[in-house]
């Protein structure tokens, strides 16, 4: 009985030690692979930006709202026509040289000017605001009762011709002569005023505005020229002349003329402004030629 008693308990012994073996065996198992979960999370280094929590719940971005752009300008393009019905005027013992002016607007837009304030104007003269309409409906064409938004902008002076009773553009065109073949002027008006309106239609060009709609010159008028049209200034109104000088008795001269010659106008188009006729001075008669020397 001892024996087996024995027996029993070596085996009992036996079988805790396994087991306590065992149990550390897990222990240590569950302690290793818990360092090896830890070991695995990558920690941010201080310099590293730590996500705000708004930043980590923020939804997905809304797009930034589109701004509405501008419809395009209807600029005006002003070109000086080549002078008409030349003429020598003999006053006293000075000749003048008197020739007709012809203002063309061949841009998508009207030329438009209203006189407004002072402004930087001398007294007794108005600001000039030139109105430039929009292309609201993107056809590239003026259509007067579609393209009603303007741009507005302060541009020169408006003075009160003495002789003609209503406002006048300052500096719209400048006149000039000078020997073909050479750039030195003889004599010159750099500053010509003009009130605008519609005379004429431009010669080969599709008219997008078919009727004349800046009309007669009043103190209290718009002024302007449409799309496809032309202010004449005839050669008997006043200004419209050149003094001959004394000692050209019987050459060729280059009559020169530009619209808007100080830029003061907003166009599509600077460089085409200018324009030269070759005339033949003899005496008190004139006439055009063709001269290479005036182009």
């Amino acid at each position: 009985m001892t024996e087996v008693g024995t027996t029993r308990v070596a085996v009992a012994a036996t079988a805790t030690a396994t087991a306590l073996v065992v149990g550390v065996v897990g222990v240590v198992i569950a302690v290793d692979d818990r360092r090896r979960a830890v070991s695995s999370v990558t920690i941010p280094s201080p310099s590293s930006p730590m996500p705000s929590v708004a930043q980590s719940m923020q939804a997905t971005p809304e797009p930034t709202p589109r701004v509405p752009q501008l419809a395009p300008l209807l600029l005006p393009n002003m070109r000086s026509l080549n002078a008409s019905d030349l003429q020598i005027e003999v006053v006293g013992s000075t000749r003048r040289l008197r020739f007709a002016a012809s203002l063309a607007n061949v841009g998508p837009g009207p030329l438009y000017l209203l006189p407004r304030g002072r402004g930087k104007c001398p007294s007794g003269q108005h600001e000039a605001i030139q109105l430039v309409h929009r292309d609201v409906n993107l056809d590239g064409k003026f259509q007067r009762r579609r393209d009603r938004q303007l741009y507005r902008r302060a541009t020169g002076c408006m003075l009160l011709h003495s002789g003609h009773k209503h406002w006048h553009f300052d500096a719209m065109a400048a006149y000039s002569l000078r020997r073909a073949g050479s750039t030195r002027v003889l004599v010159a008006r750099d500053k010509v005023s003009f009130c605008l309106r519609d005379n004429l239609k431009v010669r080969g060009q599709r008219v997008v505005v078919p009727r004349r709609h800046f009309g007669r010159c009043s103190r209290t008028s718009q002024q302007g020229i449409s799309p496809g049209w032309v202010d004449l200034y005839k050669a008997d109104l006043s200004g419209q002349w050149l003094r001959l000088p004394a000692n050209v008795r019987s050459e060729v001269l280059c009559l020169d003329l530009e619209a808007d010659p100080l830029r003061r106008l907003v166009e599509t188009d600077e460089t085409d402004n200018a324009t030269s006729v070759a005339i033949r001075v003899d005496g008190n008669r004139v006439r055009r030629v063709n001269s290479a020397a005036c182009r």
